[in-house]
């Protein structure tokens, strides 16, 4: 009896062992047990705040979209604050300021480096190209892209929206943005649209471009205090959103779009700011 227990026993313990060998085991990422085989997807909400580095955000409607962009981390708050972008400008309502200054273009050649991070097509930008308003300089780090527009005309949308993106210290940024409407080809785009990246793809070239011709001729304004309009929404940024629009053709617009897939996001209220218009002489 005793030796068929100590068989029993032999067995049982055999089988455990060559389970937990066969088993993959798991694994300490950022913290946390992780188990390739088995990934659990977890729903953020208020009481759960991960670092921000592991949360992954959309433009779309859900969980991640712009709705609960603050409730994804602590990162995120910004999101819910009450000096937002994007807004609608609408025209009965902006103040004609005499007092603002025309924004100083110091932009030149740039090489192209072209990259889809997923959430936008970039330029990444290097040379010495920057920008002074009110005797501040401002350097241009990047320019991207966003469809439809993010801010709207009298509630009206455009098909896209670029944004000159520029910093002067941490808490202190400047974008330009440029509204797009159809209209005649847009040489950047003839050039390049074909060549845009795939997701978390790059590309790049020794070929320049030349930045200004980039800008509408007419360098009227509008301009607000506002926000980042991705995660982390920090309310650090002076808008300037162009008066005049660019042109791009149907075909054009239709096929960013489609590569954009709709990474805009919602209007925000403006919360008794006053967007201020700086027409040129």
């Amino acid at each position: 009896m005793k030796q068929k227990f100590s068989l029993l026993i032999m067995a049982f313990a055999l089988t455990v062992f060559f389970s937990c060998k066969d088993t993959k085991p798991a694994t300490l990422e950022n913290g946390h047990v992780h188990n390739k085989e088995h990934e659990v997807h977890q729903n953020y909400t208020k009481d759960t705040k991960p670092d921000c580095n592991e949360v992954h955000w959309s433009h779309h409607k859900g969980n991640e979209g712009p709705e609960n962009w603050k409730n994804l981390c602590d990162g995120f708050s910004d999101c819910g604050g009450t000096v937002q972008s994007p807004v609608n400008i609408n025209t009965q309502d902006v103040v004609i300021n005499e007092s603002l200054d025309s924004i100083q273009f110091e932009y030149t050649q740039s090489p192209v480096e072209i990259i889809n991070n997923g959430h936008t097509v970039q330029f990444n930008v290097s040379g010495d190209n920057k920008v002074n308003i009110a005797d501040k300089e401002y350097n241009l780090l990047q320019f991207h892209y966003h469809t439809k527009s993010e801010h709207t005309i009298n509630g009206d949308y455009f098909p896209m929206e670029v944004h000159f993106v520029h910093r002067f210290s941490d808490t202190d940024y400047a974008v330009i943005g440029i509204l797009f409407k159809e209209g005649a080809q847009n040489k950047l785009l003839s050039n390049y649209l074909d060549k845009f990246p795939k997701k978390n793809r790059k590309f790049d070239t020794d070929e320049t471009i030349d930045l200004m011709h980039l800008l509408p001729s007419n360098k009227s304004y509008y301009s607000y205090k506002g926000s980042l309009t991705t995660p982390p929404c920090s309310e650090v940024v002076n808008w300037y959103v162009m008066k005049t629009p660019m042109t791009a053709s149907k075909e054009q617009l239709d096929q960013f779009s489609k590569i954009l897939n709709s990474n805009y996001r919602p209007i925000q209220a403006l919360n008794n700011r006053k967007v201020q218009l700086y027409n040129t002489k």
